[in-house]
């Protein structure tokens, strides 16, 4: 009988070693998967702050091209330029000599403003901008988080520019009525 013991044991052995193999092959694509994740999570972080950044730089010129040609700002940079060179949009598509084509952006933009206004709405208070850029799904702290802030602020002063809003204090907003004031209640 010690022989089948010693048999059994010799088996467990084997088991013993092939899952320790196992488990430790698989701790090492553990550890490469999470080095690799580590560089997707940092490059998606730069990728999204830069989105920010440009998002935030072409609500500032949208915003601008709104207010006219002459507007402070509108004004080209070269004196020289020449008026039949095409205009590249933000995708850095060019049109016709000072045509804009649509770009993917301006969906973008529209859908963060229907967003903020959407959160405001549905609020029944005033929102500072932090808690509007949290409540759209958009990171509040770091890098980040700083670009997707200022670019709510930018798209919530639109909204008070064109009427669909009301600053109340400064950062603080709330959906306006029909009449440019501030919904009764959401006060």
């Amino acid at each position: 009988m010690m022989s089948g013991e010693a048999a059994a044991a010799e088996g467990l052995r084997t088991a013993v070693d092939f899952y320790a193999d196992k488990a430790a092959r698989l701790q090492q694509q553990r550890s490469e998967l999470e080095k690799q994740l580590a560089q997707v999570d940092a490059e998606l972080s730069k990728a999204a702050a830069t989105r920010d950044h440009l998002t935030a730089a072409l609500e500032e010129i949208t915003t601008g091209a709104e207010a006219g040609p002459d507007a402070p700002g509108n004004q080209p940079d070269n004196a020289n330029a020449n008026a039949e060179e095409p205009v590249a949009d933000e995708s850095g598509t060019a049109g016709p000599a000072g045509t804009r084509l649509p770009s993917a952006a301006a969906p973008r933009n529209r859908q963060l403003g229907q967003q903020v206004l959407h959160v405001l709405a549905t609020a029944g208070r005033p929102l500072r901008v932090k808690e509007i850029t949290e409540a759209i799904g958009r990171p509040v702290s770091g890098k980040q988080g700083s670009a997707a802030i200022e670019t709510t602020r930018k798209t919530c002063k639109r909204h008070v520019t064109q009427g669909k809003a009301v600053e109340p204090e400064p950062g603080v907003f709330v959906i306006a009525a029909a009449d440019g004031r501030h919904v009764k209640g959401a006060a």
